[in-house]
């Protein structure tokens, strides 16, 4: 449809800030048209949101969404049908499949996909992508990101033993080298040893992420109850942390000393793939509620899932209300609650808040769509 006006809604108008607007908003030919009081304006859908929220579509930055190998599954199950109207694909194309992503997924779903391009050939469709350097193609990811600007908007590489083999920091280095020669943000996956996180984390600079950055498994950012120095001087360097929830990649206890010690997340993202969608990680919704259940504030969640991803990973016109802006919007309660949720070790977290998700708007050239 070309136009939705929402009534009497919260409107996150600044998420970093908190600013609530309380009014209306006028989606006209995809773009967000109008944000003011008592709109007159006559639209083909008429919303009342009296006691709702509307913030900008959530954006996942932490997806597997090309269905090959053992974790890759279709966008929009992943997507649009868990209240997400954007996600980024982290790596499971590399430079000899990500046209055939393209072609068949990017381009065709109604959810807006992104991708993190693997240094491997063939990204995740077979385990230890970077065991071998016969099987790195630096000059394919370069004409790709060259030739869809707009699709791949950085880099991805897993730093664990079981994906580098004998080769430890090296394909790690060599994604973060290839990453700043072409101006793009590479996310880094940290597990377990080897390599190092100490070293991963001198690999980095400015507006780099890593992810999985609160997970339990030894050598983590929290050592002898202190934030090891590595994180300390890449967070002030411009690295961003992510929660990156994952199957094995996120720890209540964890993410609370971290907190204890003054360091928190920048990104929200879920790694949903086919092995945790049912559990424990379910959706990028239910992994803000239980950052919204560890002392986060709800604009701060908000803020981690829409302008951070946005301004990190530049995708034009997405992360805000504002006019001009594509209108991909959330229509949510904000709500009391009585549930537990897991972490990825089984820990349990008893909830009191949570966001409930309520319609998704998601706007692709002058079309919109309730979802």
């Amino acid at each position: 449809m070309k136009s939705i006006l929402i009534k009497n809604a919260k409107i996150f108008t600044n998420t970093k800030e908190g600013w609530l607007f309380q009014g209306d908003l006028l989606i006209e030919n995809g773009r967000i048209a109008k944000i003011g009081k008592e709109l007159q304006e006559v639209a083909e859908l008429t919303i009342e949101a009296e006691g709702k929220y509307i913030s900008p579509g959530f954006i996942d930055s932490h997806t597997h969404c090309y269905p090959i190998g053992p974790l890759g599954i279709q966008p929009d199950e992943l997507g649009v049908k868990r209240y997400a109207s954007s996600i980024i694909d982290a790596g499971t194309s590399g430079p000899s499949n990500f046209e055939d992503f393209k072609t068949k997924w990017i381009d065709t779903s109604k959810t807006k996909v992104f991708s993190l391009l693997n240094l491997s050939k063939e990204g995740l469709a077979s385990p230890h992508e970077l065991n071998d350097l016969n099987k790195l193609d630096a000059d394919g990811v370069r004409a790709l990101v060259h030739k869809y600007p707009d699709t791949i908007v950085g880099l991805k590489a897993r730093a664990s033993k079981s994906v580098v083999g004998d080769l430890g920091i090296l394909p790690i280095q060599q994604t973060a080298d290839l990453a700043h020669e072409l101006n793009i943000p590479v996310m880094v996956h940290v597990g377990n040893y080897p390599p190092a996180l100490t070293e991963v984390m001198d690999c980095l600079d400015d507006n780099d992420v890593v992810t999985h950055a609160f997970h339990g498994k030894p050598g983590g950012i929290i050592q002898n109850n202190q934030v090891i120095p590595e994180a300390i001087a890449a967070k002030k360097r411009g690295v961003h942390l992510d929660v990156g929830h994952g199957s094995e990649s996120f720890s209540f206890k964890t993410y609370e000393n971290a907190r204890r010690c003054g360091l928190d997340c920048d990104l929200i993202s879920s790694d949903l793939h086919s092995r945790n969608l049912n559990g424990p990680v379910y959706s990028l919704v239910d992994c803000c509620n239980k950052l919204l259940n560890c002392g986060n504030t709800l604009s701060s969640v908000i803020d981690k899932v829409t302008r951070v991803p946005a301004e990190i990973f530049h995708l034009k016109d997405l992360g805000g209300i504002e006019i001009g802006k594509i209108g991909d919007l959330l229509l949510f309660d904000y709500m009391d609650a009585d549930e537990v949720l897991e972490d990825s070790y089984g820990n349990t977290l008893h909830i009191h808040k949570k966001i409930s998700p309520i319609k998704l708007i998601v706007s692709r050239g002058e079309d919109s769509e309730i979802l």
